[in-house]
C-alpha cells in the first residue's frame, strides 16, 4: 500500500530505509539477546559448578582406613581417660590420626619407641591396659583349668577311697584321724 502523495521511488526508498532501520534494530536486539543469553548461560554454568562443589563438600568423605598403631592407642586412651566413653572416641582418634602427615606419624611413633623401648619403660596407654587384660584373662583361664583338674582329682580320690573301703570290708568302725585325713572322709560321713 502506497501513500498517494509520495512518488513510487520515494515510497520504495522509504520502505528500504524503514526495513534497514528495522533490520538494524533487530540485529542489535539479537546481539543484545545473544549476549544476555550467553551471560545467563555462563552464570548458570558457574552456578552449577558451585552447586556441584557444595554437594561434594556436603557429601560424607570416603572413610579413611586408619591403622591402629601405638600412637592411635595413646590418643584413644587419652580420650577415654578424659571421659569420652565409647560414643565417638574411636572416630575422633581416627580423625586425629588421619589429620597427621605420614612424616608426623612416623616421627611420633619413633618418639614413642624411644620413650618405651630405649629407656626401658613399660608400654603406654591402651597397650599397657590391653597387655594387663591379656595377662588377667590368661590367669583366669589357668585358675579355671586348675580348679577343673582339682575337681577331677577329688572325684578320683573319692572313688579310690570307696574302693579301698569296699576292698577292706570297712563296716563303720571308727578310723583313726590320720586315716580320715588321708582318705578325705569328713567326721559326719564316718558317723552317718
Amino acid at each position: 500500500m502506497r501513500l498517494p502523495f509520495i512518488s513510487r521511488r520515494a515510497h520504495e526508498r522509504a520502505v528500504r530505509l524503514a526495513a534497514a532501520a528495522i533490520w538494524h534494530f533487530v540485529e542489535q536486539a539479537e546481539d543484545q539477546t545473544t549476549a544476555e543469553l550467553g551471560r545467563r548461560l555462563d552464570a548458570e554454568h558457574a552456578l552449577d559448578d558451585v552447586r556441584k562443589e557444595l554437594a561434594a563438600a556436603k557429601a560424607e568423605p570416603a572413610p579413611v582406613v586408619v591403622e591402629h598403631t601405638e600412637l592411635w592407642s595413646l590418643i584413644d586412651w587419652s580420650l577415654w581417660g578424659s571421659g569420652m566413653g565409647d560414643v565417638f572416641r574411636e572416630q575422633l582418634a581416627d580423625q586425629f590420626i588421619a589429620a597427621l602427615t605420614p612424616e608426623q606419624h612416623a616421627q611420633a611413633l619413633e618418639l614413642i619407641r624411644w620413650w618405651t623401648e630405649d629407656r626401658g619403660r613399660e608400654p603406654l596407654g591402651r597397650r599397657r591396659y590391653e597387655d594387663q587384660q591379656r595377662r588377667l584373662h590368661r590367669a583366669l583361664r589357668a585358675v579355671a583349668y586348675e580348679r577343673e583338674q582339682a575337681e577331677g582329682y577329688r572325684r578320683t580320690i573319692r572313688r579310690l577311697t570307696d574302693q579301698l573301703l569296699d576292698a577292706t570290708g570297712y563296716q563303720g568302725e571308727p578310723l583313726l584321724p590320720e586315716a580320715r585325713r588321708v582318705l578325705d572322709i569328713d567326721v559326719k560321713e564316718a558317723d552317718a
